[in-house]
């Protein structure tokens, strides 16, 4: 994407938004008060390959549109919930949010017209509901204002081209999805590079202008791991800012052989029943925690809905952690020690310049992430952090979420106290959660307060300090007893870029987090697979003997699997 191609579009589109300004109307009904244009550049390259064959080489560019029509005014317009429930794949506008890739001004401009059109008419359709909505129904947040006004301001960054080496990457896929060969016991397996470059282009009837631009790299190798005593899918993922700090092909040959080493070790390990007692997490692990216990309760938009549990609403200068601890989200960061964090980015989705947001300090909460919709009546400011996908309505979401530790614990050190705790507590042993997948909560008022982490690979540690695997594991629980249990924390931060889902869609979020020692922690069995052994081994183990299940029917996992970090 060319400054030139961005200038042409910038034209078009502040030629488009002027006369929906001034034009766009309908009698007897609010008008806009506001508009804004985020078109999405993204320039992507694909490419996976299964024991040494190319599977899919693909590159693609597409550009998609947010509109953002407003009506009303600034004090009282159409949108309600802070947004959160205005995500409908059913709306008209959705269906229609694609661009040229071609510079066409004529078509570019028919696209905005048409997109912002369905979305007048979406929001006055809402602002009418709303209004019906006020007759009968108490809305406690009626006093605050819907939406922050932004002063004029024109920020564009440098711009970068999308150049890769397709030809390298075509050939360390192949190479390195050979290694599956070896292991008998991995039934399916690939290995997967992906680029992408989005150009971001924002212009609201504010006068404000962003242009900015998000990178991301990633390297996925799934295997299944499939034998009679364990059913396993595993990813080893990477996900940077920078291509550099991809793993080299030896490198990830060993990182391979480790980790099926590993669930070797696994297999032969105790099958896992349900638990609670001290548990220790690996700082992985801690991230995943927190950013399921805290992270989602401290979304800012999720206190406008009253459908939303609003766990800590009341609880701000209140104690709801460890001391040792404190949080905040930085999205003008784009390393921390050394390793990019995916989810740096200059601006939010709603043109807003990102900013630092305390939001623990010591275990006494300080504030929550916002967007331009306030959540006091007086001096709200937006601390830039409203994302979204596609065509969702941005919502506060967490990017680059730092948990500091103000600790001095080593990993050794917090063995030690988990073996204590164990004694002390006289229960028979502790578990170490080494490795995760993903995890998931739930912050609606109308269901239960409670998060869920999937597990890859958990540890047994007896009073003696004898440790083993176990096998199906994943740790549940309630976010206020469970982080009122956290009793040390470790010194050593781990950087975990990932993707998280919720309503404004997929977004990427990177967090940071230090190791955590719980006294108790409920940990549950995973459901147990049902997918039966293969007939025959595979190809090239022909010569060796497997055995044959005698009944049953047999179903394969033949699916490319990916790996997803739920939220």
């Amino acid at each position: 994407m060319t400054r030139t191609k961005v200038s042409q579009l910038i034209k078009a589109m502040e030629s488009e938004l002027e006369r929906s300004m001034s034009r766009l109307r309908a009698p007897r009904h609010p008008r806009p008060y506001y508009i804004s244009y985020l078109v999405r550049d993204i320039e992507t390259y694909n490419v996976w390959a299964r024991y040494g064959a190319l599977y899919q080489d693909r590159r693609e560019h597409k550009r998609v549109c947010y509109a953002d029509v407003r009506v009303g005014s600034y004090r009282y317009d159409h949108t309600s919930k802070g947004g959160l429930g205005e995500q409908s794949e059913e709306s008209e506008s959705y269906e229609i949010v694609d661009l040229p890739i071609e510079n066409n001004l004529d078509s570019f401009r028919f696209c905005l017209w048409r997109l912002t059109d369905a979305k007048f008419r979406d929001a006055v359709s809402r602002y009418h509901g709303k209004r019906s909505r006020d007759v009968s129904y108490l809305d406690q947040y009626r006093g605050l204002p819907s939406f922050e006004k932004l002063s004029p301001s024109i920020d564009i960054a440098p711009l970068h081209k999308f150049e890769l080496d397709e030809e390298a990457w075509r050939q360390y896929v192949k190479k390195a999805s050979i290694i599956f060969k070896k292991f008998p016991e991995i039934k399916n397996s690939f290995v997967e590079f992906s680029a992408e470059l989005v150009t971001k282009i924002f212009i609201s009837s504010e006068g404000v202008q962003r242009v900015w631009q998000e990178p991301v790299y990633s390297l996925n190798t799934y295997f299944w791991y499939h034998t009679k005593r364990l059913d396993q899918d595993y990813s080893i993922v990477h996900h940077v800012a920078k291509s550099r700090e991809l793993p080299s092909l030896s490198q990830l040959r060993r990182d391979i052989q480790e980790k099926i080493a590993q669930f070797k070790e696994v297999e032969d390990g105790d099958e896992m029943t349900s638990f609670a007692g001290p548990v220790l997490l690996s700082p992985k692990a801690a991230g995943l925690f927190l950013h399921e216990v805290v992270g989602h309760r401290l979304e800012g938009s999720r206190l406008l809905s009253e459908s939303e549990g609003r766990t800590f609403k009341d609880k701000v200068s209140q104690k709801i952690m460890h001391r040792d601890l404190s949080i905040y989200d930085d999205p003008t960061l784009k390393t921390f020690e050394g390793k990019s964090l995916i989810a740096h980015y200059p601006f939010d989705d709603e043109g807003t310049r990102a900013e630092r947001a305390p939001l623990v300090e010591r275990g006494i909460l300080k504030g929550f992430l916002t967007t331009r919709s306030p959540i006091e009546k007086q001096e709200h400011s937006s601390n830039g952090h409203a994302r979204n996908h596609s065509d969702e309505r941005p919502i506060s979401r967490m990017a680059n979420l730092i948990v500091k530790s103000h600790s001095s614990h080593t990993w050794e050190d917090l063995k030690a106290e988990l073996i204590v705790e164990i004694k002390r507590q006289k229960v028979p042993y502790g578990m170490i959660l080494l490795d995760v997948e993903g995890g998931e909560t739930e912050t609606e008022a109308y269901n239960f307060q409670a998060f869920l982490g999937q597990i890859a690979v958990a540890v047994k540690v007896f009073p003696n300090g004898r440790e083993k695997y176990v096998r199906g594991v994943d740790f549940v629980g309630t976010p206020l007893s469970s982080l009122l249990h956290i009793i040390a924390v470790g010194n050593e931060h781990v950087v975990d870029n990932g993707y998280c889902g919720a309503e404004s869609g997929t977004i990427a979020v990177s967090t940071v987090a230090p190791a955590i020692l719980l006294s108790n922690l409920e940990l549950q069995a995973k459901n147990p697979s049902k997918v039966t052994q293969y007939a025959m081994p595979l190809p090239w183990f022909e010569s060796q003997e497997e055995e044959i299940p005698r009944t049953g029917t047999y179903r394969r996992k033949t699916a490319r699997g990916r790996a997803k970090k739920k939220a």
